[in-house]
């Protein structure tokens, strides 16, 4: 009976120790209307991977869409580390701070992000927005829709008569998986689906011994 209590017991804190585990494929679409009459329309797609206290959003590349040996063999003026492209991996400590850095693989290099220079990578520094894309708090300002959602989620909006942002929230693990913004003009309009995957077997930051370790600034020389 004992061994029962106990193995229901660390079956328990093991299920507890990986409540934070997330895989999501994160799929972009986004259409401009410009003054010239032309509509732009861009498309991308990333993996978000989160275990614990580390955060790991990757571009999915097309095969053949990114010429990394094209930047790396580049003159001077011209050989550089593509910043859009690139994994941004984030790990909590456990007093809150973050650590952020760049992953290169194609060069096999790390680049550690200074907070200062967060704004340079497109990421606002909050651990919510590396772990689950929003921050709940957001979402508990948002006004709660009567807009038909699947089970366990639910629409919430925000905006002003310009522009308006709804997101279809994941009630339970606590992340948007639809998020659709737009202007009152009809020249903007933005689209992001995210659907869960399961955890790989390795996890990405696993995987980078070797790998050469440098600062931002290194990237400006």
């Amino acid at each position: 009976m004992k061994k029962l209590l106990l193995a229901a017991l660390l079956g328990a804190l093991t299920a507890g120790a990986r409540a934070d585990d997330l895989a999501l494929r994160i799929e972009h679409d986004s259409t401009v209307v410009g003054a010239d009459g032309v509509t732009r329309n861009v498309r991308f797609a990333e993996r978000l991977i989160r275990r614990d206290a580390q955060s790991w959003l990757a571009r999915i590349l097309p095969p053949g869409a990114h010429e990394d040996a094209e930047h790396a063999a580049g003159a001077k003026g011209h050989k550089h580390m593509d910043i859009a492209a690139a994994t941004r991996w984030v790990v909590r400590a456990p007093d809150g701070k973050l650590r952020v850095r760049l992953v290169n693989d194609h060069d096999r290099m790390i680049v550690d992000i200074a907070p200062v220079d967060y704004a340079n990578i497109g990421f606002d520094g909050r651990w919510s927005t590396a772990a689950q894309l929003i921050d709940p708090e957001q979402i508990r300002q948002m006004k709660p829709l009567a807009r038909s959602a699947p089970a366990g989620t639910r629409w919430y909006e925000s905006g002003t008569p310009d522009a308006r942002v709804q997101v279809l929230w994941d009630e339970k693990d606590k992340y948007p998986r639809r998020i659709e913004s737009s202007n009152a003009a009809g020249t903007r309009r933005s689209v992001l689906n995210a659907t869960r995957e399961a955890l790989p077997a390795v996890l990405p930051w696993t995987r980078l011994d070797g790998y050469a370790l440098k600062e931002y600034s290194d990237l400006l020389d």
